[in-house]
C-alpha cells in the first residue's frame, strides 16, 4: 500500500491559535515518516535529520539591530516545521507565524559536502546561498537576500545546544567583508516532542480519573466533534449527547477509575493512543463491588493549539446497567 506523507503547517499563537492548514502530500516510497525521523535522526541518512520536526522561539524572545541600536523584543507564535521530503538531501521548513511567514529550502550536495539554501519571506525578502556543515550537525551559510544593501551579505550560522535545541545567529558584512553591526539572533526549542505529547496525555487522562468535577467540567477535553463508541450503545457525535450519556452512568453507581497509557502514535496533528481503563464500580444499590478492566483507543486532536480527545473506542462499557442490576 502506498504512503502519502502529509505536512500540517500551524501556527501556534499565545493565546494558541491554529492557522488554516497547508498540506503538502507525495509518495514516501517505503521511507520513514518524517514523525519517525524527529523521534530518532540517528536513524536517517539525511544531513539534516536533527532539524526535522517541530520549532518554537524558546521564551518569545528575539535579539536584533536593522540599524540604530540594539533591541530584545518578544514575538509569541513563532512556529517552523521542518520536513524531510522524498530525499536524504534535502529539508523544507516553513516558518508560520507574526509576519512576515516564509519558508527556506536546502539542498545537500553529498559529493561536494556544499548545502545550497534558497528562501522567501514576505512580499520581497529572498534569499539565496550557499555553506556547508561545520562540527557535526553545526551549519554555517553565507547568503545575500534581496532588499538589504547591494553588494552585501550575511552569515547565518545554525549551532546545536542539544537535541532540542539549536541557536541561529545572522550578521551582515559589507563588501569588505566587514561586520555592518547589523544582526538578528535567538535560539529555537522543540515542541511536540514524544515527552510533551506524553505529558499532555496524562493531563487529560487525570481529567477523566477525577471523579470529585462534574461531568460538565469533564467535557472541556474532549473536541466539539467527539466521536464516542462504547459496545452496546448508539454512537455519540456531540459533547450534548455525550453528557448525558456520561451522566446516566454515573446514576448507576461511583466509580474508581485509572487510565493506563500503552501506545502512543504521533501523525501530524493527530496523536493516537492505545490504551486501557482499571478500577472498581461501586452500585448506587449497594450491592457487590465489582472490578473491571477495559482496553480502549483513543484519538487526539489539536484544537486552538490544544490536544483534545476526538475519538473513543472501548472494548467494553465500564458502567452499565446490567451490572447494577
Amino acid at each position: 500500500m502506498k504512503t502519502l506523507l502529509t505536512f500540517l503547517f500551524c501556527l501556534t499563537l499565545v493565546p494558541l491559535l491554529e492557522a488554516q492548514p497547508t498540506s503538502i502530500t507525495y509518495e514516501s516510497n517505503g521511507r520513514k515518516t518524517n514523525q519517525n525521523l524527529a523521534a530518532n535522526p540517528e536513524e536517517d541518512n539525511n544531513p539534516f535529520a536533527p532539524f526535522i520536526g517541530e520549532w518554537t522561539l524558546k521564551n518569545d524572545t528575539w535579539t536584533q539591530n536593522w540599524g540604530g541600536q540594539n533591541d530584545t523584543i518578544t514575538i509569541p507564535g513563532h512556529h517552523t516545521i521542518c520536513s524531510a521530503l522524498n530525499t536524504d538531501n534535502s529539508l523544507l521548513s516553513i516558518i508560520d507565524g507574526p509576519a512576515p511567514n516564509g519558508h527556506i529550502f536546502w539542498s545537500y550536495n553529498p559529493v561536494t559536502k556544499k548545502v545550497d539554501h534558497l528562501s522567501s519571506f514576505g512580499a520581497l525578502r529572498a534569499g539565496k546561498g550557499s555553506g556547508a556543515f561545520y562540527d557535526g550537525p553545526n551549519l554555517k551559510l553565507k547568503l545575500q537576500f534581496e532588499g538589504e544593501t547591494p553588494n552585501t551579505y550575511r552569515i547565518y550560522t545554525y549551532r546545536w545546544i542539544n537535541e532540542n535545541e539549536y541557536a541561529l545567529n545572522s550578521v551582515q558584512y559589507n563588501n569588505k567583508d566587514q561586520p555592518t553591526g547589523l544582526f538578528y539572533e535567538g535560539n529555537f526549542v522543540r515542541v511536540h516532542t514524544p515527552d510533551q505529547i506524553r505529558k499532555e496525555i496524562t493531563a487529560i487522562l487525570k481529567v477523566l480519573d477525577n471523579q470529585k468535577i462534574s461531568k460538565k467540567a469533564q467535557l472541556a477535553v474532549y473536541s466539539d466533534s467527539i466521536v464516542h463508541m462504547a459496545p452496546n450503545t448508539p454512537v455519540i457525535s456531540n459533547k450534548k449527547d455525550l453528557l448525558a450519556y456520561l451522566e446516566t452512568q454515573q446514576t448507576y453507581g461511583r466509580v474508581v477509575i485509572e487510565h493506563q497509557i500503552g501506545e502512543i502514535s504521533t501523525y501530524g496533528t493527530i496523536v493516537l493512543m492505545r490504551g486501557s481503563v482499571s478500577g472498581t464500580f461501586f452500585p448506587s444499590n449497594g450491592g457487590t463491588a465489582t472490578p473491571f478492566l477495559t482496553k480502549n483507543l483513543f484519538v487526539f486532536t489539536r484544537e486552538q493549539g490544544q490536544l483534545k480527545i476526538a475519538k473513543i473506542i472501548y472494548n467494553q462499557s465500564p458502567v452499565t446497567p446490567s451490572t447494577t442490576k
